[in-house]
Formats: structure tokens, C-alpha cells, sequence
């Protein structure tokens, strides 16, 4: 399900009326006309200012970003259209104006749980991420014009594996920030902390997925990698927000995907949403990545697709022996990514 947030209007302060005049002069006031207020009343009317304050100053950090089409102005258009506001200006907000949900360092969504895309920003903050708001396709790409012109071609990555290369399609127009986060760890323009270091809190950055291994590959299923640790419990220290795009599904065998912890019903299979603003519960993906080899329908809305590859070194992976211990579904011969180069064709 593609996720489009719509235009966030500020809502005016209310203000109190002033009580009625009494009668110039001494002497009960005319009838059908009010005294001066209360105390109570008074003391309600500030109440009243106050929450309707608070509700405005609240509603003034409710920028969010489209998480599918474009943000423009204070609108997310629809997927294709064109913005023609200066980049920056305005800002793309939820409907219900709802405030962003504030968090501590270290604070992790429990199992089986997670959190709503408009908050996922705010989170990497709290985590000490250098930056603020979305990764983009624009920084992932900064100081290579040729990916930066979408009119050279096809955005395609390239693994170069132990076992061959695997070459993909990425969907940059569908997914762009889960294709932006991808680039950015890959040429060493996104900032994670090393998840072979787990006591450093220093934000670094580098060619994330350079000799890392598929440390989780399950025969006529996928093949799993992008964790350093070779662990499969390792991240980059944030969360991405999931873009599920109607189109993107796990048709067949190549489907490049996110591997993430979000939770889904055991018995329909289908993402949690959650029943306040019909969004999804989950967007605790991050590095970690999947290629199918065969047809895995429900994975669709579960995790997103963010690009295609081609078959035959994917399906010969997930052919290889296999460990059930330390780490189930571990290779007992490493099966190495050397590394992941970007092109236009």
C-alpha cells in the first residue's frame, strides 16, 4: 500500500468573547444580558486558550514527508506529477495533525511491535543521527553526475559476489528512500553506527556492505545480507520508513526487498495497522536485504521491494550447504559481497 500524506493545516487559536457590559451606573443589569465572568468561567476560558495554543504550537511541527508521490509545497502530489515550488518551501503534513511522537536514546520497539512512518525521523534523531529528516536520493548520489541524471538510464546496482555478480534493477521512483538509504550505505555517503562495534556511539561512514557475507540463505526461498556483524541481530543504528508501492510485489524469483522486524497478523499474514490513523505498524527496516528465489506473495505490504535482480547466481547461493548452529541458515563457507557499484544503462 503506497503512503501519501496530505497537507497539515494549523489550526487559529480560539479566543474568549468579553462579558457583557452591564447598564451604565449602578443597579442590576438589563435582562437577557450577563454579569462580568466568574472566576470559573474565567479560569475555564484560559484553560481553553491554553489547550488551543498548545494544539496550534503542536500542529506546527506536524512536517512530514511523502512516503510515496512528491512532496511539494505543503502537498504530496500524485505518483508522477511534477512540483513546480522551489525545493525546501513548504512542507508535505498529516491531515490529523497529529504530533510527532518523541523518544529516548537506546529505546527499541519491542518484539512484534514497532512504530508509524511519520515518526520514524523523529526516532534516528533521539538515536543521535546527524541526519535530520530523510535520506535522499540527491545525498546518495552526491558527487557522481551520472546517477544523479536520471536521463542516463536505469539506476543499476551491481554485487560483486564470491559466486559471481548479481545485477539489479532499483526502483528509485517507487521507493526512493529505501533506494536512497541502499546507495548512501553502499558508496559511503549515509552515516550508520558500526554494527561490529556495538559500544561506540561515534556516527561514521564508509562502504557498509564491503565484505560482508549472506549470513541467512534458505534454499527455494532468498538469500540475506547487509549485516557487517554477520550476525543477522546488526543495523545501522536507525530505522527507514517502508514504502509499499501497489505496483512492487514479490512476484517471482530476483525481487530485491528490505529485511525488517515488523509485526504482521500469524493468521492473514497482513501488516498491523494502527487504528487511530490507519497507518501501518512496523518501518524498522534498515540495511538488511533479501533476494527471492522464487514466488513469496506473503511478503507483499510486509516488506519493501525496492528493486529486481537476475536469477542465476541468487538461486545458486541459496543452494549452498547450510549450519542450523550458532546461527541457523548460515553458509558453513562464507559467500562474500565484495562490493556494490552504481550505474545508469
Amino acid at each position: 500500500m503506497g503512503l501519501s500524506l496530505a497537507a497539515c493545516q494549523t489550526p487559529p487559536a480560539e479566543h474568549g468573547e468579553g462579558g457583557a457590559k452591564a447598564d451604565a451606573g449602578v443597579g442590576k443589569a438589563p435582562e437577557g444580558e450577563k454579569k462580568g465572568p466568574t472566576p470559573e468561567e474565567i479560569e475555564a476560558k484560559k484553560k481553553a486558550a491554553a489547550e488551543a495554543q498548545a494544539k496550534a504550537e503542536a500542529a506546527k511541527g506536524c512536517c512530514k514527508f511523502c512516503f510515496a508521490g512528491t512532496p511539494c509545497g505543503d502537498e504530496c502530489l500524485p505518483e508522477g506529477k511534477t512540483c513546480d515550488e522551489p525545493e525546501g518551501e513548504g512542507c508535505a503534513c498529516s491531515s490529523d495533525e497529529r504530533p510527532t511522537r518523541t523518544f529516548e536514546e537506546g529505546w527499541l520497539p519491542r518484539p512484534n511491535s514497532g512504530i508509524l512512518g511519520p515518526d520514524v525521523f523523529s526516532f534516528n534523531k533521539a538515536q543521535g543521527d546527524p541526519i535530520d529528516g530523510p535520506f535522499t536520493l540527491e545525498m546518495a548520489f552526491e558527487g557522481d553526475e551520472t546517477l544523479a541524471d536520471k536521463g542516463k538510464g536505469t539506476l543499476t546496482a551491481t554485487f560483486q559476489t564470491s559466486m559471481g555478480d548479481i545485477e539489479c534493477e532499483l526502483y528509485e521512483d517507487k521507493a526512493p528512500l529505501t533506494v536512497a538509504n541502499f546507495v548512501g550505505l553502499a558508496r559511503g555517503k549515509r552515516p550508520y553506527l558500526d554494527p561490529k562495534n556495538r559500544k561506540s556511539d561515534e556516527w561514521v561512514t564508509g562502504n557498509y556492505y564491503d565484505n560482508t557475507i549472506f549470513h541467512r540463505v534458505i534454499s527455494k526461498f532468498m538469500i540475506q545480507g547487509g549485516d557487517p556483524s554477520a550476525s543477522g541481530r546488526g543495523t545501522p543504528g536507525y530505522f527507514i520508513p517502508d514504502e509499499f508501492h501497489p505496483s512492487l510485489r514479490h512476484s517471482g524469483p530476483g525481487i530485491l526487498s528490505m529485511a525488517n522486524r515488523n509485526p504482521y497478523d500469524r493468521v492473514t499474514q497482513k501488516p498491523i495497522y494502527d487504528e487511530k490513523t490507519g497507518l501501518t505498524v512496523g518501518n524498522t527496516g534498515s540495511a538488511q536485504f533479501f533476494i527471492t528465489v522464487r514466488k513469496t506473495e506473503a511478503l507483499n505490504d510486509r516488506h519493501t521491494v525496492f528493486g529486481r535482480c537476475d536469477t542465476k547466481v541468487p538461486t545458486a547461493i541459496s543452494e549452498v550447504r547450510t549450519q542450523s548452529r550458532p546461527i541457523p541458515d548460515k553458509p558453513f563457507e562464507d559467500v562474500t559481497i565484495k562490493t556494490i557499484s552504481f550505474t545508469r544503462k
